[in-house]
């Protein structure tokens, strides 16, 4: 088993297993398909920011034009790369594991990053998947570093802090866990008796290859102009601390719905690191990975709003952790009960739901396209995908509904909602999509505008039923009342 080539296929076999009643269907979470949706219009020429908003860092949605390069926009093959991803994290784990545990635990750990996945919002595309490999790799070259006596500490020191710049490009709050391994290089050269002034040289090159990444996609933007520029760094920089909070109550919830899904793997661990201690003592690469633990916590909580992928990061250096718990005598039995609660959640087998889900949004594309005559579509709330399924033209660079709809976003996207809004219905499109079960959370001001105005100029020509599938339960689709209404 030591080979890495069928720990590989091991590996790529849970992967697929645990994420192929997935395939096809746009609606396991909304911020994947909106990214392949931006993606696939930069192959047209379009600019994150500037012609589609959005806050999430570019490097993200160059990412996602490669996906959609790759696989001419499709949602299945968008799926398979993050599955290939997702493996290719695991294979990371097992290695870093196997610095510590011998080869069954560290694929145990491995597999329990996969079947983790799925409970966390991560069956998908979500960007975490994608980052999480490269905090990963910066995460081996720290911890074999300090396993490994004469390992170039240097060299790896500027590799791990390039791989989570990239992460970075990805998405911000990897910033954390690249401090900690920065940190975490630092001890090891000053354990080697490095000089303050090595140290601080070494440091301030880790900074700097770290911002290369960012430099680059910042450098591209002011290229461009003034306005492009201008549009990169408030989406990116400024945008984001604009955005108002839900409050503790909301925070608290978010914590104990991680608390709810992860506690086994929290238990595996906490049982493995307090072996681990107990046995061998807080060795160096031991305390290591304990930072990392630490610092990947520390990003979760430092995020002041809740999604349950924002959980992802910390399923990797907890996997690793929960090896030495795999490594006892009950190691076996652990993973059984691990592997039984995934199991039981119910997502890795929800084939059922999912070609649901898939069928229900053909219905909603295939309506929409009818109804809209030619015409242009504007999505008030709905999956994003709707707008590339049916080849629909725009009428606002805020194809996120909830940008323009969420009173978190009110004073966070660079325009009054309400006036973006009364310009968009002004535009008359065709058709517009609403969701009668999100607007609690909308902000007042818009709705209304939006609803005496559907109710004037618009009809319900479909809608989908209450108890239909959870992201497009009770999802409306409204044609302008000028149009021929499409067939019953």
């Amino acid at each position: 088993m030591s080979r890495p080539l069928p720990v590989l296929a091991i590996i790529l076999l849970v992967a697929v297993a645990t994420r192929v009643v997935t395939f096809g269907n746009p609606t396991v979470i909304l911020d994947d398909q909106f990214y392949l949706l931006v993606g696939d219009a930069m192959r047209d020429g379009a600019w994150p920011y500037v012609d589609i908003w959005d806050r999430k860092p570019f490097g993200l949605f160059l990412l996602f034009q490669g996906i959609a390069e790759l696989g001419d926009g499709s949602i299945v093959a968008m799926q398979i790369v993050a599955t290939l991803f997702a493996a290719a994290t695991a294979f990371v784990i097992q290695r870093i594991a196997r610095l510590f545990v011998a080869d069954e635990p560290a694929l145990l750990a491995a597999l329990a990053y996969l079947i983790m996945l799925p409970l966390l919002g991560g069956q998908s595309a979500q960007s975490p998947l994608f980052y999480n490999l490269l905090v990963a790799l910066a995460g081996w070259l720290l911890l074999s570093s300090a396993a490994r006596p004469g390992a170039p500490l240097h060299r790896n020191a500027l590799l791990a802090m390039l791989l989570c710049g990239l992460a970075m490009a990805i998405k911000p709050v990897a910033l954390v866990e690249g401090a900690a391994f920065g940190l975490g290089f630092l001890w090891l050269l000053f354990r080697r008796d490095a000089s303050l002034a090595k140290l601080a040289g070494t440091a301030a090159a880790m900074v700097a290859v770290a911002l290369v990444p960012v430099l680059l996609s910042f450098a591209v933007y002011a290229g461009a102009g003034d306005e492009a520029r201008d549009a990169y760094v408030y989406a990116n920089f400024i945008s984001i601390f604009q955005k108002e909070g839900l409050g503790a109550s909301a925070k608290l919830a978010g914590l104990a719905f991680f608390l709810l899904f992860s506690l086994p793997l929290l238990v595996l661990a906490g049982v493995g690191l307090r072996s681990r201690l107990a046995k061998q003592g807080a060795d160096v690469a031991t305390r290591l990975l304990m930072l990392w633990l630490g610092a990947a916590v520390l990003g979760y909580l430092a995020v002041p709003h809740f999604f349950d992928h924002y959980a992802l990061p910390m399923l990797v250096p907890l996997s690793v952790a929960a090896a030495f718990a795999f490594a006892l005598p009950s190691g076996r039995l652990y993973a059984a009960a691990l592997l039984l609660f995934c199991l039981l959640q119910g997502a890795i087998t929800d084939l059922a739901g999912n070609r649901a889900a898939r069928a229900e949004f053909d219905a909603v594309s295939e309506r929409i396209d009818e109804a809209r005559r030619g015409g242009c579509l504007y999505l008030a709330d709905g999956p994003p995908w709707l707008y590339r399924s049916t080849d629909a033209c725009t009428v606002t660079p805020y194809l996120f509904p909830d940008h323009l709809n969420l009173v978190v976003e009110r004073n966070a996207v660079g325009v009054d909602p309400a006036r973006e809004l009364q310009r968009i219905l002004a535009m008359r499109p065709a058709v517009v999509v609403t969701q009668d079960s999100e607007q609690a959370k909308h902000g007042p001001d818009t709705q209304r505008i939006l609803l005496p105005a559907l109710a004037r100029e618009y009809r319900t020509i479909y809608r989908v039923p209450g108890d239909g599938p959870p992201m497009l339960a009770t999802l409306r689709v409204w044609q302008r009342r000028d149009l021929a209404p499409p067939a019953p």
